[in-house]
């Protein structure tokens, strides 16, 4: 993925060189996740059990949701849509699904039933895990423990650099020959009848524009994001980097050991070992 020339303060290939240095292992003290999911064969109804998803209640903006309680990860099922797709899938060495662009991820998640969280969800998503209480597709409460694992797994300051797309483009619309066109983003998004509908919106005009490497704060993002999810123009400062929308490019979220970083810079045809996608979909109330 073409990331920005410098990352956490340093360079783009320095931060790189240290993370494809880092051990093929989790750090010392910390739960192993996801890769024991790894390639077998025999897991193709992973995705269809739903305690390994987390119950995201309902809004007045969309209706029970289930999110993966892990990026997504090779096994007969996947395997089985990404060659409907032409992709040859395998799990990077956290036992993740990476090498996969903007576009592929968002069409291997719809092949499997899926949908890919936009920037609102995820915010709510994190707010979720953070508060310590919630549930799984089952019902069962999920231990604040296992919360907060799954938790640190997407947002902790620590290595390996672990990255995931969001389900956002930003583009120009309106104007003619580009004269007076305002930045939009198209994105998933549940209308009335609660049917999940890719729509075009002018950008939210209480949008941070303003990089901040570091940072912005986190809760503060979490917790009141603006009506497509990004941070609001008068946000707290702090440590999370961000990166505001760009003319044709996505967004993504990402943490090592230099920080953690939500950005709407990403190119949507690049890809890195250890990008990937996490699924989500409507609760069927099975």
């Amino acid at each position: 993925m073409n990331l920005p020339d410098r990352l956490f303060g340093k360079s783009t290939s320095e931060s790189y060189e240290r993370v494809l240095a880092e051990p093929d292992k989790p750090p010392a003290g910390k739960p192993k996740t996801g890769p024991e999911i790894g390639d077998d064969k025999n897991l193709g109804s992973y995705l269809q059990t739903p305690k390994n998803y987390i119950l995201l209640p309902q809004t007045n903006e969309h209706p029970d949701l289930l999110v993966a309680k892990n990026r997504l990860a090779h096994n007969a099922e996947v395997e089985k849509a990404g060659e409907k797709l032409g992709l040859n899938l395998q799990n990077n060495n956290q036992g993740y699904i990476g090498n996969i662009n903007w576009e592929q991820a968002l069409k291997l998640n719809k092949e499997l039933g899926n949908f890919t969280l936009n920037p609102k969800l995820f915010a709510e998503f994190l707010k979720l895990l953070k508060s310590g209480k919630a549930f799984n597709g089952e019902g069962n409460q999920v231990s604040s423990g296992e919360l907060e694992q799954i938790l640190n797994e997407i947002v902790e300051v620590r290595n390996p650099w672990r990255s995931e797309w969001l389900d956002s483009k930003y583009v120009k619309q309106g104007g003619i020959l580009g004269i007076g066109s305002k930045l939009a983003v198209t994105y998933n998004k549940f209308d009335s009848s609660g049917n999940l509908v890719d729509v075009p919106e002018i950008l939210d005009p209480d949008t941070l524009m303003q990089t901040k490497t570091p940072g912005i704060n986190s809760d503060d993002w979490r917790d009141n994001p603006n009506s497509q999810g990004l941070p609001r123009s008068n946000i707290k400062d702090g440590s999370l980097y961000y990166w505001p929308p760009i003319e044709g490019r996505v967004a993504w979220f990402g943490a090592d050991a230099g920080g953690a970083v939500l950005g709407c810079d990403g190119y949507p045809l690049d890809s890195d070992a250890d990008l990937g996608v996490r699924g989500a979909k409507i609760f069927g109330g099975k």
